[in-house]
C-alpha cells in the first residue's frame, strides 16, 4: 500500500466504522489530494507516532482529537483492559465479556462523547468496508434535534413511541441506514448526518424504534411501567398523552430535614417540598415527577423545582455538613457527631425555616436547646449552688445531670419520652464541677470556697469572686498590716507576696508562692509567721524542706525573725513525742524525716505546713507525696520556683495538698487535662486548668521587680555533707588535728605547716566532693553541696537565664561537665588549659541557647567580659575575699543592665564555714585586703590552723 507524501497536499480525515465488539468507532486519516483538490485513494492512518510527519496540515483540533481516538482503537482498548498487541482477536473471543466489556465499551463511549462535538469543522466520512476512509460524507449537525414521546392509553394497551424534528424538519430514523452511535448523550446517524437531542437525550430510550414503530405495553403490566419508565420520561423529555393526565406543578418550596435515629449512628436526609409533593434535595433535575393512580385513572404531575433557591438552601447545609469530604453526603454519620452537629446547627436551621422531621417515637430528639440557670449561696467554708436546666417545657436540677456528664452521656430521656441532646460544652465546662461538687438536699450541689473558680459566675451575696480576681492581680489584694518586729525591710514586690499570703489565710486557700530563685520566698514567709505570732498564734507550724535548705532556714530565722522560736527535727537524735513541738512557732524538718515519722506527725495538729521546694511532692504515688498528705493543719502553703518541671501532673500533686478536691482526683486529671494539654495540645483545657489554679500560684519573674533589686544580691547558700563525705572529713580532719596537736607541742609546726596545708586543702576539697580526692570510691550523689548546686542550675536554666559557675578545683567543674553533657544542656569551659578564650566568651555573650559557663579561678579571675549572665556560682569559698569579688565582676560590668544573683556555695560544719570566720577576723584588723591567696596561709599562726582544723 501506498504512503501518504507529506511533502504534497493532503487533509485530514475522520472515519466512522462498526467494529464487531465495540460498536461504531471513529479513527483520524490522512488522505492524499489530486492535482484537482479532491481525495485521492492514496490514504494511511494518524496517529501520537506519526502525526509530527503531517503538522503542517493540523489545526488545534485535530492535535486533541487525534490522541483521543487513539485511545479507542482496538490496539489501544485491548491493552488497557488486559489483551496485548499480538493477540487482538483472541482478547475480543475470549476476554471481551463480563464486566471487561461492560467497562471497556462505556470507556469508548464516553471518549466519543467528547469527540464527536468538536468535528463539525472537520471532514467526517463514513468508512467504505474495503477500510478506504472517505467514501460517504457525514455531516455533524450544530442544530440540536428535539423528541417528542407519544403515549396513547387504550383499554387493554398502552402504545409509546418517539417523534423527531430537526428545526422544522421531521425525521423518520427506522430505516437500515439509521445507527445509534453514542448513547450518553445521544448521536444518531441519520441520512448522512451525526445528530443530537435538546435535554440530553439517552440513545437507549431510542433505540428500540430503529427498527419498530411503537411500543405496546399491555394493561397488566401498566402500572408499574407508569411507575419507573413514564414517570422518569416525564421528568426529562417532552411528552404528548392520551388516556391519562400530565398536570404541571408551580408552587413556593418549603424545607425540611429528617432525623433518622439509629442505635448507633444518625442519617440526615434535607428535603424540599412543594405543595404536597417531597423529594430529596440533593437529587437532580429541574422537574420531578409523581404518579397517582385514582381508581382506573392516572394522574403524572410535573413538579417544576425552584432551582435558584435550592441552590442556595444547598450551599447553606453544605457549608454545615458534619463531614465534607463525605462521599456519600447525608447519609450515615457516627452517633456523637450527629449529636454534636444537632446541637450546634439548631438555630441555624430554623433561621433558614427547615423543619426537622422524625419518624421513630422511641427515640424522637427534643432539639430544645438546655438552658442553666445557676445561683449560689455562701455556706460557712462552703459554697451551695443551686441550678436549674431548662428544656422546653422542663425544669430539672441540674444535678440529675451528674451521671451523664460524668459518663459523657448526652442523651437525656425527659419524663414525656423524648430525647435531649446536651451541649457538648457541659462536658467541658461542667465535668469538673460534677467531678468535685457533693450532693447536698436532693437538688443542690455543693463546693469548698476555694473551688469557686470552677463555676466562672458572680457569687450572690458574697465578693469572693472579686477576690479571686484579686488574687490574680496582686495591684487588687489588700495591704496587710506588716509585722512589727521583723528585722528586714521588704521591697515593694515581697511586701504584696506578704499580703497575698495574708489574703489566702484569711479565705482558708493554699497557695504557691512561685517566685524566681533569689526573690526573696523564705523572708516573705517568715513574715507571715512572725505576724502569724504577733497575733496571738501559739500552735507549731511545720516547715518541710530538702535536708540541705535547714540550715538556711535556720539562719534566716535567726537572722530577720529574731522571736521566732526555731526546733529542728532531724538527725538520728530527734524527738520522737510530738509534744516536744509545743512552744515553738517553727518546726523544720527534711522531706526525709516527715516520710519517716508519718505517724507520729500525722495526728499532730500544725498551725502552718509549709513546703519549701514543693515540688518534691509533684510524683503523687512516692510515699513522700502519700506522708505529706496525710498531716493535719489549718493552713497549707507551698515554694517553689518550679510548680511544673516536667508534666501537668506535678501541679495536680501539689493542689492535692494545698486545696484538696480543687482539682479532682488523680484519674480525672490525667484523662481531663494530662491528656489533652500534652498529648492533643488542646488551648481551651489549658486556658481552664490556668483559670481554675492561677488565683492560687503567685509568680513573680526576676526581670519583672528588676527596678525594685539592687545591682548586686548576694546570698550564702549553706548545703549539709551526705553521710559517706561525712565521714570522711571528719577522718581527714581528725588525722591532721591530732597531727597538729602534735606538732605544737613539741614547738615544730612551723617547720611543718605546708604538711598542715595540704591536709587543709584536702579538708576544702572533701567539703566539695568526696570524688576530687577519692574519685572512684564515692559516686556523683554522695555531695550535699554537688546536689544543691545541681539542682539550684537547673531550676535557672529551665528558665531560660545564664550562669557562671566558679571554682579553683579543675576537678570539679569536669564533674558539672560531665553531667551537663548528660543532661543536655549547652555549656562552654574555661581553664588553664583553654586556648580560644575568646571565642568561649563571645559564643557565651551572644548564644541563647549556651547558659552554663564553667570557669576555674585561675583562668577567669582577670580580663572577662560575662555580661549575658545574670547569676554567679561560686562553689567554693577563697581564702581571699578580693578574688572572689573579680569573679564577681566578671558578670557585673559597664554594660550589665540586669540584677546579678551571687550565690556562695558552703558546706555546713566544714573547713568553709571556718575561712568564712578566719576572713571576717582578719578584715578587722586590717583595712588593707590581702592581694594573693599565698599571703594568707603565711599569716596563718598556730592558733588559726587549729581552729580551721576543729570541730
Amino acid at each position: 500500500m501506498r504512503l501518504v507524501n507529506a511533502s504534497l497536499p493532503f487533509k485530514i480525515v475522520y472515519a466512522l466504522y462498526h467494529h464487531e465488539y465495540l460498536g461504531y468507532l471513529i479513527s483520524p486519516h490522512v488522505v492524499q489530494l489530486l492535482p484537482n483538490g479532491e481525495l485521492s485513494l492514496v490514504h494511511q492512518g494518524i496517529s501520537p507516532g506519526n502525526m509530527s510527519q503531517f503538522a503542517k496540515n493540523l489545526t488545534s483540533t485535530d492535535e486533541a482529537l487525534i490522541p483521543l481516538l487513539h485511545e479507542i482503537s482496538p490496539k489501544a482498548i485491548a491493552k488497557r483492559f488486559g489483551g496485548k498487541p499480538r493477540e487482538l482477536t483472541a482478547f475480543f473471543t475470549t476476554k471481551f465479556k463480563g464486566q471487561v466489556k461492560e467497562l471497556a465499551v462505556a470507556y469508548v463511549q464516553r471518549r466519543l462523547a467528547r469527540v464527536i462535538p468538536q468535528l463539525s469543522a472537520s471532514l467526517v466520512y463514513e468508512m467504505a468496508h474495503d477500510g478506504y476512509p472517505a467514501h460517504e460524507r457525514i455531516e455533524v449537525s450544530e442544530t440540536k434535534a428535539s423528541v417528542l414521546f407519544h403515549f396513547r392509553r387504550k383499554d387493554t394497551f398502552t402504545r409509546y413511541y418517539p417523534t423527531i424534528k430537526l428545526g422544522d424538519e421531521k425525521l423518520d430514523f427506522r430505516s437500515s441506514a439509521s445507527a445509534i452511535i453514542c448513547n450518553e448523550p445521544a448521536w444518531v446517524l441519520l441520512k448522512g448526518k451525526l445528530i443530537s437531542f435538546k435535554n440530553g437525550m439517552d440513545g437507549k430510550k431510542l433505540k428500540p424504534f430503529l427498527k419498530k414503530d411503537f411500543i405496546i405495553i399491555p394493561r397488566e403490566k401498566e402500572e408499574e411501567y407508569y411507575q419507573k419508565f413514564v414517570r422518569r420520561i416525564i421528568e426529562k423529555y417532552d411528552v404528548f398523552a392520551k388516556g391519562f393526565e400530565i398536570r404541571t406543578i408551580r408552587a413556593v418550596p418549603s424545607f425540611s430535614l429528617e432525623v433518622n435515629n439509629h442505635p448507633n449512628s444518625f442519617s440526615f436526609i434535607p428535603k424540599v417540598s412543594y405543595n404536597r409533593f417531597e423529594m430529596r434535595l440533593f437529587t437532580e433535575g429541574k422537574v420531578k415527577a409523581f404518579l397517582e393512580k385514582k381508581g382506573d385513572r392516572y394522574v403524572f404531575y410535573r413538579v417544576e423545582r425552584t432551582c435558584q433557591q435550592e441552590k442556595e438552601l444547598r450551599q447553606f447545609l453544605e457549608s454545615i455538613h458534619p463531614n465534607k469530604h463525605s462521599l456519600t453526603p447525608w447519609e450515615y454519620v457516627g452517633r456523637e457527631v450527629g449529636l454534636n452537629w444537632l446541637s450546634a446547627n439548631m438555630e441555624k436551621l430554623e433561621a433558614q425555616g427547615i423543619r426537622i422531621i422524625q419518624h421513630n417515637p422511641e427515640q424522637t430528639l427534643n432539639l430544645s436547646r438546655p438552658e442553666i440557670e445557676m445561683t449560689t449561696r455562701p455556706n460557712g467554708d462552703w459554697f451551695d449552688i443551686r441550678a436549674i436546666v431548662k428544656i422546653g417545657r422542663y425544669e430539672i436540677p441540674f444535678v440529675k445531670f451528674r451521671s451523664h456528664i460524668l459518663k459523657n452521656k448526652r442523651e437525656y430521656r425527659l419524663p414525656d419520652g423524648t430525647v435531649a441532646i446536651l451541649p457538648e460544652e457541659w462536658f467541658s465546662d461542667y465535668r469538673h464541677l460534677m467531678e468535685v461538687s457533693k450532693a447536698s438536699n436532693g437538688e443542690l450541689m455543693r463546693i469548698r470556697t476555694y473551688q469557686a473558680p470552677l463555676l466562672n459566675l458572680p457569687v450572690a451575696g458574697k465578693d469572693l469572686m472579686q477576690n479571686l480576681q484579686a488574687l490574680q492581680g496582686m495591684d487588687r489584694v489588700p495591704a496587710a498590716p506588716p509585722p512589727i518586729n521583723i528585722k528586714a525591710t521588704l521591697r515593694k514586690y515581697q511586701a504584696q507576696g506578704y499580703d497575698w499570703l495574708v489574703f489566702l489565710k484569711q479565705h482558708k486557700m493554699g497557695g504557691i508562692l512561685a517566685d524566681d530563685m533569689g526573690l526573696g520566698k523564705t523572708l516573705q514567709t517568715l513574715s507571715l509567721m512572725q505576724a502569724e505570732k504577733e497575733a496571738g498564734n501559739t500552735t507549731p507550724s511545720l516547715v518541710v524542706m530538702p535536708t540541705s535548705l535547714i540550715y538556711n532556714w535556720k539562719n534566716e530565722a535567726a537572722k530577720f525573725t529574731p522571736q521566732l522560736q526555731v526546733h529542728i527535727h532531724t538527725g538520728i537524735n530527734r524527738s520522737k513525742d510530738p509534744q516536744a513541738f509545743e512552744g515553738y512557732d517553727l518546726v523544720l524538718s527534711t522531706y526525709g524525716i516527715v516520710r519517716q515519722d508519718v505517724d507520729l506527725l500525722k495526728n499532730f495538729p500544725f498551725h502552718y505546713i509549709i513546703l519549701d521546694e514543693g515540688q518534691m511532692i509533684k510524683n503523687p504515688e512516692s510515699k513522700t507525696a502519700q506522708a505529706i498528705r496525710l498531716l493535719k493543719s489549718r493552713h497549707r502553703l507551698s515554694l517553689t520556683g518550679t510548680p511544673i518541671e516536667n508534666t501537668v501532673m506535678d501541679i495536680w500533686s501539689q493542689m492535692a495538698f494545698l486545696n484538696p478536691g480543687l482539682l479532682g482526683g488523680e484519674t480525672f486529671f490525667k484523662k481531663f487535662y494530662v491528656t489533652p494539654i500534652e498529648k492533643e495540645q488542646d488551648e481551651v483545657r489549658s486556658a481552664k486548668l490556668k483559670r481554675i489554679i492561677n488565683p492560687f500560684i503567685l509568680r513573680r519573674k526576676k526581670h519583672q521587680v528588676e527596678q525594685e533589686l539592687p545591682p548586686k544580691v548576694e546570698k550564702l547558700h549553706f548545703c549539709e555533707m551526705e553521710e559517706a563525705q561525712q565521714q570522711l572529713y571528719e577522718e581527714t580532719r581528725s588525722a591532721y588535728r591530732n597531727y597538729l596537736m602534735e606538732l605544737i607541742s613539741t614547738n615544730t609546726w612551723k617547720k611543718n605547716k605546708l604538711n598542715i596545708l595540704t591536709g587543709l586543702q584536702k579538708l576544702r576539697q572533701i567539703a566539695i566532693h568526696p570524688q576530687l580526692i577519692e574519685k572512684d570510691k564515692y559516686q556523683l550523689d554522695q555531695s550535699g553541696k554537688y546536689q544543691e548546686v545541681k539542682r539550684l542550675l537547673l531550676q535557672i536554666t529551665r528558665r531560660g537565664s545564664k550562669i557562671l559557675i566558679f571554682s579553683q578545683f579543675v576537678k570539679m567543674l569536669h564533674l558539672l561537665r560531665d553531667d551537663l553533657e548528660q543532661e543536655g544542656i549547652c555549656f562552654n569551659y574555661l581553664d588553664g588549659s583553654t586556648r580560644n578564650r575568646q571565642e568561649q566568651v563571645e559564643t557565651f555573650q551572644q548564644n541563647e541557647n549556651i547558659q552554663v559557663f564553667l570557669i576555674s579561678l585561675k583562668a577567669g579571675g582577670v580580663g572577662l567580659n560575662l555580661t549575658a549572665a545574670d547569676y554567679v556560682f561560686i562553689l567554693d569559698p577563697w581564702w581571699n575575699p578580693a578574688v572572689e569579688n573579680q569573679a564577681i565582676d566578671r558578670s557585673h560590668r559597664i554594660g550589665q543592665k540586669k540584677t546579678v544573683f551571687y550565690y556562695k556555695f558552703i558546706t555546713q560544719n566544714s573547713i568553709e564555714e571556718k575561712i568564712l570566720q578566719l576572713q571576717q577576723q582578719k578584715a578587722k584588723l586590717s583595712d588593707d585586703i590581702i592581694s594573693v591567696e599565698e599571703d594568707i596561709y603565711k599569716s596563718l599562726d598556730a592558733r588559726d590552723l587549729s581552729e580551721l582544723l576543729g570541730s
